[in-house]
């Protein structure tokens, strides 16, 4: 993985946990509606979705580079990865 991508993981996954330990404060308190925790872990959900986009689109990258693929192909797949992570 290179240093750009893993920084923006390690950065948005922090991000995630402490999102995380937000909903779970949700469940605890007795007054939060269940519409409002399934908001937010739905909004987890989808930040997580976004990192492992962005960790298919290094490996790609990361790939094509190692194996010579030309930015043309790269460019292709890496719209592939985007239409099916959406």
């Amino acid at each position: 993985m290179r240093d750009k991508a893993r920084e923006e993981a390690v950065r948005r996954l922090k991000s995630v946990e402490g999102h995380v330990r937000g909903v779970a404060k949700m469940v605890e308190e007795k007054d939060v509606t269940y519409a409002e925790i399934v908001q937010q872990t739905s909004a987890v959900f989808s930040a997580m979705k976004r990192i492992n986009t962005l960790l298919l689109k290094d490996l790609i990258e990361e790939s094509a580079d190692r194996e010579g693929l030309s930015e043309d192909a790269m460019k292709e797949v890496l719209k592939a990865v985007e239409r099916v992570t959406k």
